[in-house]
C-alpha cells in the first residue's frame, strides 16, 4: 500500500513538473517572440527612415553659402559600416578641369533632402581633401572600402548557393550602415529584402566577389530578412 502511495506521488509530481516546465517554456517562447517582433519593428523603422546609397550617389554638394561644389561619386566606409568620407567630383571651370576629392564625412552636414548635401567648406581643391595620404605620414591607411565594393555583388548563402543581388545599402541618420538590400530573381519568388549589417565585415570581405549572408538555406534568409515595400521609404 505504501509503495502504491509513493508511486502515485511520484507520478503526480512528474505531471506537475511537466505542466510547470511546459508553462515556463511557453512563457519564454512568448517573450522571445515578443522581443523578436519588437526588434523587427525597430529594424523596419530604421530602414524606412534611412538614406539609400543609390540616392546618395550623384547628390549635389553645396557650400554653406549655397555654392555648387560638385557631386558624390562614391562613399567610403570603415569596417563597422560607418561612412568615413565621400568621393566628390568637382565641377569643371573655364580655367581648371574636373577633379576628384575625398571629403571627410565629419565635414559634411547630413542630407537635408533627396539629392542635396551641404558641406562646411568652400574649396574642394584644398590639399586636405586629397585622395591619398602623404607618403611621409606615419598614420597607416585605414581599413575602409567603398560602397561600389558591395552594390552590384551577388549575395550568397553559407554553402555558396546564390540568394540574390545586392541592389542597395541603407544608412541611418548618423551615416552608419544599417542594412544591406538584396533583390531576388523572379524564378525564386522575387522580392527585395533588407538584412542588418553585422557591425563588422566578419567572415565577409570587400575583396570577395560576392556578399555573404549568415544563413544556410534561402528559406532561413527570407524569414530573417525584412521584405521591403519601396514606397514606404520616407527620406529617400
Amino acid at each position: 500500500m505504501r509503495v502504491k502511495r509513493i508511486a502515485r506521488a511520484i507520478f503526480v509530481g512528474a505531471i506537475s513538473s511537466s505542466v510547470l516546465w511546459g508553462a515556463a517554456w511557453a512563457e519564454t517562447a512568448a517573450k522571445v517572440a515578443t522581443e523578436q517582433s519588437a526588434q523587427s519593428q525597430q529594424f523596419a523603422a530604421m530602414v524606412y527612415d534611412g538614406y539609400r546609397a543609390s540616392r546618395l550617389l550623384g547628390s549635389a554638394v553645396f557650400s554653406l553659402k549655397g555654392e555648387y561644389l560638385g557631386a558624390v561619386r562614391n562613399v567610403v566606409m570603415a569596417d563597422d559600416g560607418q561612412i568615413t568620407s565621400l568621393l566628390v567630383e568637382g565641377f569643371r571651370t573655364k580655367d581648371q578641369p574636373e577633379f576628384i576629392s575625398r571629403i571627410p564625412f565629419k565635414r559634411v552636414l547630413r542630407p537635408l533632402h533627396e539629392g542635396a548635401i551641404v558641406a562646411d567648406f568652400s574649396d574642394l581643391r584644398s590639399r586636405e581633401f586629397g585622395l591619398f595620404l602623404d607618403p611621409g605620414q606615419a598614420e597607416p591607411e585605414p581599413h575602409d572600402f567603398t560602397i561600389s565594393k558591395i552594390i552590384g555583388d551577388y549575395a550568397r548563402l553559407q554553402a555558396g548557393q546564390g540568394y540574390g543581388y545586392v541592389s542597395d545599402l541603407v544608412f541611418d541618420g548618423g551615416g552608419k550602415l544599417a542594412a544591406v538590400v538584396i533583390s531576388r530573381e523572379a524564378s525564386a519568388g522575387g522580392g527585395t529584402y533588407a538584412f542588418p549589417y553585422p557591425g563588422q565585415t566578419g567572415r565577409w570581405s570587400p575583396k570577395l566577389s560576392y556578399y555573404g549572408l549568415p544563413y544556410v538555406t534561402a528559406d532561413q534568409a527570407s524569414k530573417a530578412g525584412l521584405r521591403l515595400d519601396m514606397k514606404e521609404f520616407q527620406n529617400s
